[in-house]
């Protein structure tokens, strides 16, 4: 006959236990630590791309702006009295501020920053106004011909604003776009 026996009871001490629920222990920090790391990267990747939305869109805003000036059919419709986000700058007046929503006349065409599908990229269209500064006379010059007639730089201010996917992300760029009376 078959007798099976059973260590006394007295023998156990549970250490067992106690290692697996310490393991465990660690295995849960570890796991909880992870997630929040995962969850971290994922909000940093998503700022990111909010981020180049909004610079994109700002860069767009930027170069319609800059193509406006060089086109003369474009430049020839353009007002410089505020009315239309275009302004003069005068030595003795201030820039316009780039902080303030009403100064923002232009807007970019809403087909350029759209999908496949006709949905929207950004929050909200990229805008920009063109800030016409005071000319700068310069004395011409060639080498081979001696001085020339002067040369008179006409200096324009473009601004832009682009938003990304979120309404609370916005980039400002900025530049100084110049040509003049010569050649």
């Amino acid at each position: 006959m078959y007798r099976q026996t059973f260590p006394r009871y007295g023998a156990q001490r549970g250490a067992v236990l106690i290692v697996a629920l310490v393991l465990l222990l660690v295995l849960t920090v570890l796991g909880t630590a992870s997630m929040r790391d995962t969850s971290m990267e994922e909000r940093m990747a998503g700022n990111f791309r909010d981020h180049s939305a909004a610079l994109q869109a700002a860069e767009t805003a930027l170069r319609t702006g800059e193509e406006g000036i060089a086109n003369a059919t474009t430049f020839g419709s353009l007002l410089f009295d505020g009315t239309d986000g275009t302004y003069i700058v005068l030595s003795t007046s201030s820039s316009v501020d780039p902080q303030t929503a009403g100064n923002y006349g232009q807007t970019v065409a809403s087909s350029v920053l759209t999908d496949g599908n006709g949905k929207q990229l950004v929050s909200a269209m990229p805008e920009y106004y063109i800030e016409q500064l005071p000319d700068i006379e310069l004395q011409g010059s060639d080498i081979s011909e001696g001085a020339g007639p002067p040369v008179t730089l006409h200096y324009y201010r473009v601004t832009s604003k682009g938003y990304g996917v979120s309404p609370k992300t916005q980039v400002l760029l900025q530049s100084t776009y110049f040509h003049w009376n010569g050649n």
